[in-house]
């Protein structure tokens, strides 16, 4: 049974209100034939685009009808323009231009390769919850979309992008607070994922955008330029205005920051190809911020990582630090006591409860069992569209051209 996101607070309730009540009577019924195309695209693919009251309004501050109309025609796996304008009977020269804006607001993904540049539809998360948010900005149309992107998510997104085993970002334990680092498998080492990258971008964090644009939500204390991207993936963003080149020691001097700041590192859930570093905080992450708008049982966020946290209780001190840092709710403090409680099945295995121990006394040790990671993104996929109930052969047939 899928689990039903609520609202928090009288206040966003009030504000849900206001968000419909303004855009009462204004939809054009021959333009929504064009948005209700692209709403069907979507959910033939990994992320579907759920019915909510916000949708259709949230649709149309993203894109117009005729955008949608385009969009809704574009595969999801990539293709060269010149097989796009056989198909699609555009013009070589006017499709590559729209195809190029369209990349610059993330509605399309651009991959220039050795010998060919690429073009493939953005799914629904990447299209609402990565941009306009990578970007940063900050002006009158942010600030229109951003309170929908969030109650959208609330009243009904989450559920969809959340409510499967297999998660998009996967937790990996902050460096050197692993207890036996001798049996570390690359793809669970952040140095080492680091080191695989050749290109390093960063670009602002779209959670920390979105609420700290939206008057219901408190702005967020930590850093917001810490998104990072690496190889093909941070290309696109610097060649296309969502973020910055940077080198790979201002990498790890994000990364030590962020550890400090206690945030969690999450990586792309596979073993090889890792395109991105998310340093989320549990206030506005998609995969933590469900944890206070969720009721029980709670979602696991992350993808949990292949350890656990372990306490030496001879050397803890009760001091409730852990309990304060740890953005799972796993531990409890008992401050009468001077002591803890740990629930380990909340752990996801980020180590920030460990990195800031005054007395050494918390670690990360193996779990029992092993986390089975996909290999790559294309494995990926497809256990997200298996875990959807999407038939493979399908998806195949309408995004080859």
């Amino acid at each position: 049974m899928k689990k039903k996101i609520l609202t928090c607070t009288k206040k966003k309730k009030k504000n849900k209100q206001l968000l419909t009540e303004n855009l009462d009577g204004e939809h054009n019924m021959s333009n929504k034939e064009a948005y209700m195309k692209l709403i069907e695209r979507h959910r033939e693919w990994v992320f579907g685009l759920p019915d909510s009251e916000f949708l259709m309004p949230l649709l149309e501050l993203r894109f117009t009808s005729e955008e949608a109309e385009f969009l809704s025609n574009l595969p999801f796996m990539p293709h060269t323009a010149e097989k796009l304008s056989e198909s699609l009977n555009i013009d070589i020269d006017v499709l590559s231009e729209k195809l190029d804006d369209f990349a610059k607001r993330g509605l399309v993904m651009r991959v220039e390769g050795r010998r060919r540049i690429q073009y493939a539809l953005t799914d629904a998360i990447f299209n609402f919850y990565r941009m306009p948010g990578w970007k940063g900005g900050v002006d009158e149309w942010n600030r229109k979309i951003v309170p929908y992107i969030n109650q959208y998510y609330i009243d009904a997104m989450a559920n969809e992008f959340l409510n499967h085993p297999t998660q998009g970002l996967r937790a990996i334990p902050i460096n050197e607070t692993i207890k036996d680092p001798r049996k570390i498998m690359p793809y669970e080492d952040i140095l080492k994922v680091i080191d695989s990258a050749k290109y390093f971008a960063v670009s602002t964090c779209a959670c920390r955008h979105r609420h700290n644009l939206d008057p219901e939500f408190e702005e967020c204390k930590h850093e917001t330029m810490n998104c990072l991207h690496f190889d093909t993936l941070g290309k696109y963003t610097v060649q296309n205005g969502l973020g910055k080149e940077i080198t790979k020691e201002e990498t790890l001097e994000i990364l030590a920051k962020a550890a400090d700041a206690g945030l969690v590192h999450g990586v792309s859930n596979t073993k090889n190809g890792i395109d991105t570093i998310c340093n989320c905080c549990p206030c506005c992450c998609l995969y933590l911020e469900s944890i206070v708008k969720i009721p029980a049982p709670v979602p696991r966020g992350h993808q949990p990582s292949n350890y656990v946290r372990e306490i030496d209780e001879e050397k803890c001190i009760g001091c409730g630090l852990c309990a304060r840092r740890c953005p799972m709710k796993a531990i409890d403090h008992i401050k009468e006591e001077k002591r803890v409680i740990f629930n380990p099945d909340q752990c996801i295995g980020c180590g920030v409860c460990v990195h800031k121990c005054p007395k050494e006394a918390i670690y990360l040790v193996h779990s029992e069992g092993e986390i089975d990671v996909p290999s790559n993104m294309m494995e990926l996929g497809l256990r997200l569209l298996n875990e959807r109930g999407r038939n493979l052969d399908t998806v195949r047939r309408k995004n080859t051209l």
